[in-house]
């Protein structure tokens, strides 16, 4: 299953579809309060957000900056859990692409098809289409990341439009630094239906409570991706709970 496929289901079951990321250093808590890089193993943190009920796992394998290890990490999620990932990298060319694609196909290429590689729309600039064209060639899809709508102005008229967009909520050109606020409105939501239709929208960082999600589902995203508010979880598995149950009875 990929992740639309899973982001679908879950909204079938009336759940809120929640996507758990794994990281192993965060910029904010590293600069502020000297968290040291997390060294948990990834398998079983995945399999911990899945007991929880999430519905796709982000793997942010970024290592400058992120503190991300693909050859070990990629390796255990897909083989610890059978939910879709999400791979969060600078990817801006082919070569990058061919990386992950090797990678994931050393655990057996049927499992390219659960895979959704990131990419950053401003930052992959006028190749944004040929580089959405050449992941899906891979079998993959990709989720296109934006700090806006316009940021989908690189996708010309005879493009193909992405089934997955992000939209994020802090600036990852500052590493995601920033406050935590949810950004996402209606509004907003309506720019970004007038340009990519009935794709499925992701709201993307500062979820750090059940609230934050609903605030995004009822702005219309369709999914959320939460990272930091899991990982320093005492109890990883009843927080994730309440992330994916929030819409019920208004909680």
């Amino acid at each position: 299953m990929n992740l639309a496929e899973s982001i679908a289901e879950a909204k079938d079951r009336r759940e809120a579809p929640i996507i758990a990321e794994v990281k192993r250093i965060i910029p904010k808590l590293a600069d502020r309060e000297g968290r040291p890089k997390d060294e948990r193993n990834a398998g079983r943190l995945a399999r911990i957000y899945q007991e929880g009920g999430a519905i796709g796992i982000s793997l942010v394998t970024e290592g400058k900056y992120f503190g991300g290890q693909p050859e070990e990490d990629i390796p255990a999620v897909l083989q610890s859990t059978a939910l879709p990932l999400l791979i969060k990298d600078f990817i801006l060319d082919e070569e990058k692409v061919d990386f992950y694609v090797d990678l994931i196909s050393r655990s057996g290429k049927e499992r390219l098809g659960r895979v959704t590689l990131l990419l950053t729309a401003h930052w992959v600039g006028d190749r944004l289409p040929a580089m959405l064209s050449y992941v899906h060639s891979k079998g993959m899809l990709a989720l296109v990341e934006t700090r806006k709508p316009e940021d989908l102005s690189y996708l010309d008229s005879s493009s193909q439009l992405p089934r997955l967009v992000g939209i994020n909520n802090k600036n990852i050109d500052e590493l995601e630094k920033g406050e935590d606020q949810i950004r996402l409105t209606s509004e907003l939501v309506s720019r970004y239906r007038e340009v990519v239709g009935d794709c499925l929208l992701i709201s993307q960082s500062a979820h750090q409570r059940p609230q934050d999600v609903r605030r995004s589902i009822d702005a219309g995203a369709d999914a959320i991706l939460v990272g930091t508010a899991f990982i320093v979880a005492t109890e990883p598995v009843k927080t994730v709970a309440s992330f994916v149950h929030a819409l019920e009875n208004g909680r």
